[in-house]
């Protein structure tokens, strides 16, 4: 092998798919099983396929999108790599990989990275480990029946599709205990990292997974909670100005004001002497 840091037991299989699998099917181009050292590294702007890449052993940090992820032991790679990418071993690794494209490929790509990003734990799904290694073993032996071997990818992104299903609704109800703290929290300085900690993710996942559910950052959701009650206590109560800041969770009464008039281009003054 003459990529840096591919150990020599490492193996690659090359693979000319017909006319027929380029328009009809998903259809395999390269595959292989690599162990590799700490010095593999691999950097591309684009390269024509998709990727499949079945983490064995060791770690391997995926950077995609100004994203960076860590595929660890039993964590499945699927990677664009149309798009510029880059990925490399953070230890000694052991994986298994097939490039391939076909019709379908961009819209499960697309629809998978959305829901899930591009690495997925399948420590317990044997299932999609064993499809990998019906493709490999036909490469290795230069039998490819490509129907089958496309059966076999999509498959596995079929697997995939359930398994960011399964992943997704369970991020929902994060993000609805997320909800409730926020609601019954929001007349204190509360932060993102309270809010994430609730969720029991990490700020930058959590702000990422709520605005896919929501269509809004945190902070916005809070501020919107926030103004929305405002209104309610402008409209139904005596309160001053001042208490309704702090019983708001806002922390003095011009950034209040400020906000207020952001949100509804009145003053709470003028709000409040609306006649509904």
């Amino acid at each position: 092998m003459v990529e840096k840091g591919v150990l020599s037991q490492s193996k690659m299989y090359f693979h000319t798919p017909s006319d027929f699998a380029k328009e009809a099917l998903f259809y395999l181009s390269y595959s292989g099983t690599f162990c590799c050292s700490n010095a593999y590294i691999v950097e591309r702007n684009n390269w024509n396929s998709y990727l499949f890449m079945f983490v064995k052993k060791g770690k391997m940090r995926i950077f995609y999108e100004e994203k960076e992820y860590m595929a660890s032991e039993n964590s499945f790679v699927f990677l664009n790599c149309y798009k510029p990418h880059k990925y490399q071993a953070e230890e000694e690794t052991v994986f298994d990989w097939i490039h391939f494209s076909g019709n379908a490929s961009e819209a499960y790509y697309n629809l998978l990275y959305e829901a899930s990003g591009c690495v997925f734990s399948i420590a317990n799904n044997y299932v999609i480990q064993d499809y990998m290694t019906s493709i490999l073993h036909a490469a290795k032996e230069n039998h490819v029946e490509e129907d089958a071997v496309s059966i076999y990818i999509h498959k596995i992104l079929y697997e995939l599709k359930k398994k960011s299903s399964e992943v997704d609704s369970l991020q929902f109800k994060s993000i609805l205990e997320a909800i409730n703290y926020i609601e019954s929290s929001f007349h204190t300085q509360i932060k993102l990292q309270d809010i994430a900690n609730c969720a029991g993710l990490s700020p930058y996942h959590f702000s990422r997974v709520f605005k896919k559910h929501l269509n809004c950052s945190p902070y916005q959701y809070l501020i919107n909670f926030r103004i929305n009650y405002a209104k309610e206590l402008l409209q139904n109560t005596d309160l001053s100005i001042q208490e309704i800041t702090y019983e708001c969770g806002f922390n003095s009464v011009p950034h209040f004001i400020k906000i207020f008039k952001e949100h509804t281009e009145l003053t709470p003054k003028k709000f409040r002497n609306l006649p509904f």
